[in-house]
This record gives structure tokens, sequence and C-alpha cells, in this order.
């Protein structure tokens, strides 16, 4: 697209992205040859893209927010002036958390349309292992400033000085891995922290399995990047493994605080380590934990019950209530 065209996109039709022309032209045809109804946009620049479509053919526009779209991309003044527009056209906006609800409240989306669903996952998926690994402590996700790997590293290594046997198991790949690594060898750490880099469901699955503790020190960025609700949260809940995270966001409320886990302060390692200690030092506690939080993830968060609750956004019964809260 040539800036010029960009530059009448983002005057006659608010968003600089929009889709217009031919793409459009396509879009259309398949919207009414599907006789589509709704759409789920996902991230807040789609749902602007969307916007010209949406007033030609009057489909129901439901868009969902992740997280970067709300947190970051909004510093710039062509994003938020698409926004506004979006809220004004859109039927229905979509987030994980009430924290997250609060954020888009702050950027100026009307309370009325703004919907709470949680991520689901597929509970069936997770199991504990018959056995769980006593000494195995897990972390997964990509190796990026918000996620603050080397932040579990130095939690993890005060653990290691009371309880050699631990051992911290760390999956995903980014552009701190490599430092991460540096990190761990210069503290003597590479027999106790094992860096599998990317790997598959299937893998993650397995290692969740035989965890005994799950740990995640994810922190805001230097640019305002957050987390959402911590879908690996889930995950580990699921397979019955206690969880220490930070107050991050939606993970106050996926946590539920000395009862699947724990939480502490963002960068607050040294807490971070005395809660990871705790739970390694107590099977009762963590038993009691790992089967409050598989309870709390088939009650709350799985997946069909997520889908239900978009269901009935993008499908509502009575049109007129629409903008109401789920």
């Amino acid at each position: 697209m040539s800036q010029l065209q960009s530059l009448g996109n983002l005057v006659f039709h608010g968003y600089s992205g929009a889709i217009v022309g031919q793409a459009a032209h396509k879009g259309a045809r398949f919207i009414e040859e599907h006789s589509v109804t709704a759409v789920l946009a996902e991230f807040g620049p789609t749902g602007c893209a969307l916007l010209p479509l949406h007033r030609k053919l009057h489909f129901r526009l439901v868009v969902n927010f992740h997280g970067y779209d709300a947190t970051v991309m909004p510093r710039r003044w062509q994003i938020r002036t698409a926004y506004r527009r979006l809220n004004k056209e859109a039927d229905a906006f979509v987030c994980g958390s009430d924290h997250f609800r609060a954020v888009l409240e702050n950027l100026g989306f009307d309370r009325s349309k703004i919907h709470v669903v949680p991520s689901g996952i597929e509970v069936e998926n997770f199991r504990p292992a018959p056995e769980k690994d006593p000494n195995l402590v897990l972390a997964v996700g990509r190796f990026v400033e918000k996620k603050a790997p080397q932040l579990t590293i130095a939690a993890f290594a005060r653990v290691a000085e009371q309880l050699p046997a631990a051992r911290l198991e760390m999956i995903g790949d980014g552009p701190l891995l490599e430092p991460c690594r540096r990190i761990a060898a210069g503290q003597g750490l590479e027999d106790k922290i094992i860096f599998h880099g990317a790997r598959g469901h299937d893998f993650v699955r397995e290692r969740m399995a035989y965890a005994n503790l799950f740990v995640q020190h994810s922190i805001v960025a230097a640019n305002g990047d957050t987390e959402s609700q911590g879908i690996s949260l889930l995950e580990a809940m699921a397979s019955e493994v206690p969880v220490v995270a930070t107050r991050h966001n939606g993970f106050t409320e996926t946590v539920v605080e000395g009862e699947t886990g724990f939480l502490v302060e963002e960068r607050d390692t040294g807490a971070m380590a005395v809660r990871m200690g705790s739970i390694l030092n107590d099977p009762t506690l963590r038993a009691a934990m790992g089967q409050a939080g598989r309870e709390r993830v088939l009650r709350l968060y799985a997946a069909e019950l997520q889908a239900a609750k978009l269901r009935a956004i993008l499908f509502p019964v009575d049109r007129n209530e629409a903008g109401s809260r789920s």
C-alpha cells in the first residue's frame, strides 16, 4: 500500500490500513456468499480495518483486544484516532480480564460495550502425572522483556542455594534466551537450569504433568507492553501444579493468593524465592494448591464455557441488549 493510499484511508475511513478497493470487494463477496451476520476481529487494528465493510454490510462487529493493541499501539495518535471511530461504530469489545477492561475504558471505549471473556483452555488435555517430579520447577513463555526470564532465574538461584536438588526447566525462545544462558552459566547453574528452547504443545503438556511448581515473573515492559491473563498459568493449574507469579495485569484474577498459588510484586525476586521455597518444602501445601487450581480452571476457564460467552456476544438473542454486559 502506497503512502498516498494510507493517507487517503486515514482521512476517509479513520485508519490507514482500512480494507478498501479490490480487497474490500473480495471481502464483501465472501460475507454475502456465506451469509455472515457477525465477525470477531482479533486485535483492535483488525477491527479498525473492517469498519468500511461493516458500514456497507451491517454485520455485527465484535473486536477482541489482547494486550499490545491496547497498551502499546495507542501511543500513536493515528491508532488513538482510529479507536475513537471504532468505539462509535463497533457493536462490542472483548478482553480477557477486569484489569484489561479498565485499560480499554481509559482509552475511551464505552464500558457498556466491553465484555470480559477470559481465554479458555481444553482442560481435558492437561492432567497431572501419576507421580510428580519433586525437583521440577517449570517456566514456559517467550524470552522477551515483559516475561522477564532473567528475574525467574534470579529467584531460582536463591532457591537452589537452599534446595540443591531443585531443577528449573525453561521452555521458550526469543531475544533474551542467549543472555539468560549466559546468566545461568555465570552463576554456575548450568546443571540446574535446562533451556529447552521452543517446543511443541505435546512437550509442554508432558512437562506440565510432571512439574511440582510453575513460575512466571512477568513485568510491565519499558514500552508499556503487558500480559493479559496468563494462559500458561491456566495450563499449569489444570495440571495440578501450584503457581508462583507476579501481581501483573490479569494474573491477579487467574491465581487465587494462598489457594492456587502465590503472587509477588514485579521485580521482587527475593519474595518469589521465598514463595517458591515454601511450596517446594511442603508436599501437603503443594497437593492442596494443585487440586484447588484444577478445580478453579474446570469451574471458570474451560474452553466450552468461554466459547458459550463469545457466542452470546456475537449472536445476541435480542439486539436491543447487544451492548449490555455479559
